[in-house]
């Protein structure tokens, strides 16, 4: 439960969240990106309540690193491209995929139209 917690981020910053297992880092991420919205309080961007923004702007902002990866019953490329909702160039497939270091990887692979599939 956060009580009074204020957080300031400048603009074009890149900001990281770290601490302990439990201390509210994926609450923080959670609440910025709309999953849930405060029982009590209020989040602003600019002065602007957060809830006035449309859904899919503020997790278009925010990269989420978590500690659990998820992939879905998919091919490979399609996972890459869920952030952008599947509206990704190659180029940008191939750009995320170098940023993550994951090109290697996925080059050993027959081609990125590999399916995952996902074990539940």
């Amino acid at each position: 439960i956060f009580q009074d917690l204020s957080l300031i981020i400048h603009s074009g910053k890149t900001v990281a969240l770290v601490g302990e297992s439990g201390s509210g880092k994926s609450t923080a991420i959670s609440l910025l990106e709309r999953f849930y919205d405060p029982y009590s309080g209020y989040i602003t961007l600019d002065g602007i309540e957060i809830q006035k923004f449309k859904l899919k702007w503020p997790r278009q902002q925010i990269g989420l690193v978590s500690q659990e990866p998820i992939l879905f019953n998919d091919t490979i490329c399609a996972n890459i491209a869920y952030g952008k909702e599947g509206n990704a160039t190659e180029a940008e497939i191939l750009a995320a995929a170098e940023l993550a270091n994951a090109h290697k990887f996925i080059g050993g692979l027959e081609n990125v139209k590999t399916l995952v599939l996902a074990f539940t």
